[in-house]
């Protein structure tokens, strides 16, 4: 197995019972086996990827290592700004990264990603059309990232205690939920919805004036906040031991719950609008393995691990030919509950992507939560 380093990630891991019968990707042809071992490493290649734990599985990145001779060593990161500071403090370290919607033209206007014609990279076939066509997406006839998957942010919520549905983010400072919340630690995300709740007209480019409303929003959450964690493994566990009541999670977050054997966990969408990610894996330009980039994507984002891995971790993916799977296996109730075969909803979402005044928002949540 690949090395896999880091600390902490955004979306966790949630293995059990995902495979069903979709079987493993068996390598379709990308490069012939080595004759044995010492084969295999001594022409063996190993891309350093900073990503999420729900982008990849363990098993996954051996099979590709042997189908391909690309192996994957996993840097986990904790959100966007994490990886954007790792790349441009990591110089040629790093040979792939994972980032969210408006983060990806930040990467390629500064300099730190290659795009491509991803059309040359045959799965890139199984997508969406309108995954090929994400207008911040695209230079030219070229992709800043191939396209992995989104998900909306709503709250979730334990109707055994939560008797009256929280459709707004105000529901989530009322006193009586003191120390019953359980989020991810993501300063701008945070701040993107306090500004949502009181009104910002741009979540993630606010005015001081808007900045300041939303640290006063924060004020009032920080109370019923219980933890701040690092793994949204941790919120699914939260919720499930009745130690959170609420939270704010991805779509799919009700039923990891139920089979992580937890209680009845309802979702509810907040009136003051929707926020959420879709990401993509880049090709760095500090990279000197740039050449197998799309050999390891190539074999990664095959149909059958992708719907694997919907069925690992709730969210939807840009795989069509996935979703077929997902159906023909049995599981289109699921993925349609959770808005697979509309790839087009994220467009409709205010979106993560860098503030425009990012040391203001990090200052403002830890004047709140560093304290």
């Amino acid at each position: 197995m690949e090395q896999v380093e880091g600390r902490m990630t955004r979306r966790g891991l949630i293995r059990v019972g995902a495979a069903g019968a979709l079987g493993l990707y068996a390598g379709g042809g990308l490069a012939s086996r080595a004759a044995g071992a010492v084969a295999a490493e001594s022409a063996g290649v190993t891309l350093n990827w900073l990503t999420w734990s729900d982008h990849y599985f363990p098993n996954q990145l051996q099979k590709v290592k042997g189908t391909t001779k690309i192996g994957g060593r996993v840097q986990l990161i904790s959100d966007d700004s994490d990886a954007y500071i790792r790349v441009k403090r990591g110089g040629g370290q790093w040979d792939i990264s994972s980032e969210d919607a408006l983060w990806v033209p930040k990467f390629y206007k500064d300099g730190l990603i290659e795009a491509f014609d991803i059309k040359s990279i045959p799965v890139s076939k199984q997508l969406y059309p309108i995954a090929l066509n994400i207008p911040f997406w695209k230079t030219g006839s070229n992709q800043m990232g191939y396209p992995f998957g989104w998900s909306s942010l709503q709250i979730y919520y334990n109707p055994k205690y939560v008797k009256t549905k929280p459709d707004s983010y105000h529901a989530l400072i009322d006193k009586k939920y003191k120390k019953k919340i359980v989020v991810e630690n993501q300063p701008t995300d945070l701040m993107a919805m306090a500004g949502i709740a009181t009104g910002a007209k741009k979540p993630y480019n606010m005015t001081k004036a808007e900045i300041s409303r939303a640290k006063q929003f924060l004020k009032s959450f920080k109370p019923n906040v219980l933890k701040l964690v690092s793994q949204n493994t941790e919120v699914v566990r939260a919720l499930s031991d009745g130690s959170a009541w609420l939270s704010i999670e991805n779509l799919g977050t009700d039923v990891r719950v139920k089979e992580a054997g937890g209680p009845l966990i309802k979702v509810a969408t907040a009136k003051e609008g929707i926020y959420g990610w879709m990401d993509a894996e880049m090709m760095l330009k500090g990279s000197h393995h740039k050449d197998k980039f799309p050999t390891f994507v190539n074999a990664m984002e095959q149909a059958p691990w992708i719907a694997k891995n919907f069925l690992a971790n709730g969210r939807p993916l840009f795989n069509e030919k996935a979703y077929k799977i997902l159906v023909n296996t049995g599981h289109k109730e699921r993925a349609d509950r959770f808005f697979y075969n509309h790839p087009e909803r994220p467009l409709s979402m205010t979106l993560k992507g860098p503030s425009g005044n990012a040391q203001a928002y990090i200052d403002a949540f830890n004047e709140v939560f560093g304290s």
